[in-house]
């Protein structure tokens, strides 16, 4: 029981982590929504950063665990699990080209919003894409879940649709249909995560599949 109720708080934390950081910084005269927009990049940066640490150290177990297994296994876990990587790719362009049809809409508000970033803040997206996100979106939608919920099916449904829904922008029908890529690639990475049980293998697809998107964004 304890460890279901540390896993739930530390799923919590990750909503409002941010708000609570921000809210210290207020009680000091420090208002982050009054801040140029560089300055709150920067705030940002220490907010995820900052959250990254904590994450080490609440998880820092299980965390050596896996890390130990994944440089002992890590070809057989990779080797074994990219084709379903891939396939989860191929199932969300297609999802996304026939959205668009419907939509005549190309892209979500979220995917404008982090284009808009990689352009006008490129060393702080390679941090935010390629470490934060991998690593604090396993370990709370993925980790930490599967810690709470046992059952295979109802955490790898569960995993992806709040994955998903979570990055949505704006709450209207088309941002919600967009959502459905974002899922797949959800309960793609919370399949292969409850295959290997080592955290370090989403990670690493996690980290390519953002990787690769930024590069191409930056080309």
């Amino acid at each position: 029981m304890k460890r279901i109720i540390k896993n739930i708080l530390i799923f919590l934390s990750y909503f409002i982590y941010s708000i609570l950081i921000k809210g210290l910084l207020f009680l000091v005269n420090i208002n982050y929504y009054s801040m140029s927009t560089n300055n709150k990049i920067i705030i940002t940066f220490l907010i995820e950063l900052s959250y990254i640490i904590i994450l080490i150290i609440l998880y820092r177990k299980e965390l050596i665990k896996d890390l130990k297994d994944f440089r002992e296994n890590y070809k057989k876990h990779i080797s074994n699990y990219i084709i379903i990587y891939l396939l989860g790719i191929v199932l969300m362009s297609v999802t996304n080209i026939i959205l668009s049809k419907i939509t005549n809409q190309d892209l979500s508000s979220n995917e404008i919003i982090v284009r808009d970033y990689i352009q006008k803040f490129p060393l702080y997206m390679i941090f935010s894409s390629v470490i934060y996100a991998p690593f604090v979106e396993e370990i709370i939608f993925r980790k930490s879940i599967k810690n709470i919920i046992k059952n295979k099916y109802i955490f790898i449904i569960l995993s992806g649709l709040i994955f998903g829904l979570l990055h949505i922008s704006k709450l209207n029908i088309n941002e919600i249909l967009y959502s459905i890529p974002y899922i797949i690639m959800g309960i793609d990475f919370a399949y292969i995560y409850y295959k290997t049980n080592n955290i370090f293998t989403t990670m690493a697809f996690h980290l390519c599949h953002n990787l690769v998107l930024l590069i191409i964004q930056l080309i």
